[in-house]
């Protein structure tokens, strides 16, 4: 499963790289200076950020699917923040949500299947 997983969770990081680059254009569009440094980054976020260390892929799939719930969480609240005052803001922002809740449900299936896996040996 290590394979899938690892495939899924690539997949994952090029999108989140592209959540960051739609934000930081809109920060930008909205006359702010979006947060470039790590350090910023891990100062003023909602859900931190746990290094994996342990290398076993439940472990992983558990940390992951852990951080795409706070980041729909997150999304979720921002939606309401900006509902009727920024529609641009407000469809990037539900195109990203879409895209967690997406990341999500693509890790719980990679859970599933680890567990269904594990149970027959």
């Amino acid at each position: 499963m290590k394979d899938a997983v690892a495939s899924e969770l690539l997949l994952h990081a090029t999108e989140e790289l592209a959540h960051a680059d739609m934000l930081a254009l809109r920060i930008i569009q909205l006359g702010g200076t979006p947060l470039i440094s790590p350090e910023e980054w891990f100062k003023h976020t909602h859900c931190g950020y746990d290094a994996p260390t342990d290398p076993f892929v439940k472990e992983i799939l558990a940390q992951n699917i852990k951080g795409e719930q706070c980041a729909i969480d997150v999304y979720q609240k921002l939606l309401e923040l900006v509902k009727d005052k920024d529609p641009v803001t407000y469809n990037i922002v539900l195109t990203i949500l879409e895209q967690e809740v997406e990341h999500e449900e693509d890790l719980q299936s990679l859970d599933e299947d680890l567990d269904l896996l594990m149970a027959r040996q």
